[in-house]
């Protein structure tokens, strides 16, 4: 059986209505998939994507295993989808200011996990409101500097805290 016939083949096992259905489901364009399957072998970095939508392996796909479910490969994660898009950063100044009034936003009793997932949360309201301040601005000076001092964990001993600000 050719690399096209396993395709289809197990896709039509699994119920998948159409090729470009397992186009969608692969995340590969439906001419790609078309491609491997009419042809009478072709390789494509695209086998492993093909082959978790089918539940199959590579292996199975090009014909080194008989069995479909054999090496089925897990499926893909749900819920996590990677979007890629051009992003203009805001200026050093600006992330600056925005991470100042994140940590003074911040209460300074948590422990250092408890202000890492607190900030971790508010850095996408931070980063929404710079809009406008993309472009550096003159910066006026500061009366005063605030340093963030993150509380001592009683657990650890001072020498070794020193350390890991070091």
């Amino acid at each position: 059986m050719t690399l096209g016939e396993r395709i289809e083949k197990r896709r039509k096992e699994l119920g998948i209505p159409s090729q470009s259905e397992l186009a969608r489901r692969a995340e590969v364009g439906q001419s790609t998939l078309s491609g491997l399957i009419r042809k009478p072998y072709r390789w494509s970095p695209y086998l492993v994507q093909i082959a978790r939508a089918l539940n199959t392996s590579v292996e199975y796909l090009t014909g080194e295993a008989d069995n479909p479910d054999l090496v089925a490969l897990p499926p893909p994660p749900v819920g996590a989808q990677q979007v890629m898009m051009p992003v203009t950063l805001p200026t050093e100044n600006a992330l600056a200011d925005m991470f100042e009034g994140l940590l003074l936003s911040i209460d300074r009793t948590q422990s250092v996990d408890e202000v890492a997932r607190e900030l971790a949360q508010l850095l996408p309201t931070g980063l929404s409101r710079m809009q406008g301040q993309l472009v550096e601005l003159p910066r006026p000076p500061r009366s005063q500097k605030t340093p963030y001092e993150p509380p001592s964990d009683p657990g650890v001993p001072a020498s070794a805290e020193q350390e890991h600000q070091q």
